[in-house]
């Protein structure tokens, strides 16, 4: 990777990693794991079984979801997996954002499998990935975009029969949901044959910062007092609700 692990466990400790190992201008991706052991992978690439039922998934959340819809159905098959990943059914993209705070609430924001563990703030170069590719947008700094660029549309679930051992790319999208752009929201789309992004190439674009359990009550604390919550990131009512009954506990 391109920096040694460096262990976070404070705030302070964050604005000090990223003063120390972010290059100005360049762009930079995070993404919080609540256990440092996950790769970055996809949710739909954590199983190959399930990579082989990807066009059946996607063919039964369409046929299914349509009569719930409150808005306009989407256009383009794009649409329809960035539809899924919202609510949470596994595709082939992996969620980053642009900030690192967001992705510091989601690694100390775990479930009670991972209260124990050590997480992680990864960090990522996208356009260094998109390098190990080969891959560019219309111009050498530029990254791709969904629906805006053809290039990406070999990554389509219709065109991935087998996998073609393509690597993962990052790309941009359309904010089109309020918890993506809360979250700053940004993604790479895996191949089906793709490896794990820590273990692409010289692995120069991607490096992380470890939370050790024994900081996740202080990080916690500090998060709460820059009034960082749920309702942060998933601007819903049923977060508000949540936080609503949180007075009477």
């Amino acid at each position: 990777m391109r920096h040694e692990d460096r262990e976070i466990t404070s705030i302070n400790d964050l604005v000090n990693s990223l003063r120390a190992q972010t290059v100005a201008r360049e762009i930079l991706w995070f993404r919080g794991h609540a256990d440092r052991d996950w790769k970055l992978v996809p949710g739909l690439g954590r199983n190959q079984a399930h990579l082989a039922k990807e066009t059946e998934v996607i063919k039964r959340f369409v046929q299914l979801s349509v009569p719930h819809l409150t808005e306009p159905p989407p256009k383009t098959d794009w649409e329809w997996i960035f539809l899924m990943q919202h609510y949470g059914v596994p595709t082939r993209l992996l969620d980053w954002t642009e900030s690192p705070l967001t992705a510091m609430w989601f690694a100390m924001n775990g479930d009670a499998s991972t209260e124990n563990k050590d997480g992680a703030v990864w960090c990522l170069a996208p356009l260094e990935l998109n390098r190990h590719a080969r891959f560019r947008g219309k111009l050498e700094n530029e990254l791709p975009g969904f629906d805006a660029d053809e290039i990406l549309d070999g990554y389509l679930p219709d065109r991935q029969a087998g996998g073609q051992g393509k690597n993962a790319v990052a790309a941009t999208g359309p904010r089109n949901s309020r918890r993506i752009a809360a979250q700053l929201g940004n993604f790479t789309i895996f191949d089906r044959a793709s490896e794990p992004i820590e273990e692409i190439g010289d692995k120069n674009h991607v490096w992380r910062w470890i939370v050790p359990a024994h900081a996740r009550p202080n990080l916690l604390e500090e998060l709460r007092l820059l009034r960082l919550t749920e309702l942060s990131f998933f601007p819903d009512l049923d977060r508000v609700s949540k936080l609503t009954r949180e007075l009477l506990a």
